[in-house]
């Protein structure tokens, strides 16, 4: 029963960031690949105050200001950059946080991770976890719903199908662009709080290449810009990826084999949306 609530949790963990990553990728047809380096910045600022100051207001406060900025990097960087050259640099960007993490051992303890996260008064036990990522996630789905139908939904996907029309209608590309990454930040943060004290360690190994390749496979697999789709696919990937670990393979073969797994799953998503993934601009 425990591995049942486990894979709720992280259903429930992978959901929130999926229904935003797939508002930015799908709606907007921005090429952003620099989602888990937000996490990860955030994560890292939450977690090294809470262990220094004891204060969980403090610290959220801490991770919520640190991805911000990464993201408002990110935001400025799309605006400055042709698409293909903002998805190159911002798995750039992910990369050189994850090395100032690696290497910056005084503070983040490098390779070995921060043990023994203090949880907070709740919840406390697996069903608790669970419940509340379950229905973070819930809330998440409804509120993703609506931001579609909204004027921020529509100015967004105005702009990915012509950005010089929606422009002339007074859309502000630089406005869509900041609103929707930092509301990526603030769902980062807050997935992650949750997450990282349930499996009690926050450790640099979880926001590594391999879980950009998954984090992407869910929108791609999922539709991009499909709230349902992306709900399906991560269930179902999710419960593939933890399913493997009952595969009888040796430790160092089943990482990789899980690894082009994944990636295999992502080339065919890709190759089967090939024409549907970025639909051609209209022009007159």
């Amino acid at each position: 029963m425990n591995f049942l609530w486990h894979i709720a949790i992280l259903i429930g963990s992978w959901l929130p960031g999926a229904f935003v990553y797939t508002l930015i990728l799908g709606k907007g047809k921005i090429l952003h690949f620099g989602p888990v380096g937000v996490s990860l910045a955030g994560s890292y600022a939450t977690f090294i105050t809470l262990m220094q100051t004891g204060s969980y207001p403090l610290a959220l406060a801490a991770g919520l200001l640190t991805a911000l900025i990464i993201s408002a990097l990110f935001a400025w960087l799309s605006l400055r950059l042709e698409p293909d050259g903002f998805g190159v640099m911002s798995i750039a960007v992910h990369l050189a946080i994850l090395s100032i993490i690696l290497n910056w051992s005084s503070l983040t303890r490098g390779a070995l991770g921060i043990p023994r996260i203090p949880r907070a008064p709740f919840p406390l036990s697996i069903e608790g976890f669970a419940i509340t990522t379950l229905l973070l996630s819930a809330f998440c789905f409804f509120f993703m719903r609506w931001i579609e139908r909204s004027s921020l939904g529509r100015e967004l996907g105005a702009l990915a199908e012509h950005s010089w029309h929606a422009a002339a209608l007074g859309i502000s590309r630089a406005k869509v662009h900041f609103l929707v990454f930092s509301l990526g930040a603030i769902v980062a943060v807050v997935d992650a709080l949750v997450f990282t004290q349930y499996i009690a360690l926050l450790h640099p190994n979880d926001y590594q290449f391999a879980n950009l390749i998954f984090f992407v496979t869910l929108v791609v697999a999922g539709k991009p810009g499909s709230i349902v789709g992306v709900t399906l696919a991560t269930i179902l990937l999710v419960v593939l990826r933890e399913g493997l670990r009952f595969v009888p393979f040796p430790a160092d073969i089943l990482g990789p084999v899980r690894l082009m797994l994944f990636g295999l799953i992502l080339f065919t998503a890709v190759w089967y949306r090939r024409d549907t993934l970025f639909p051609k601009q209209r022009s007159i």
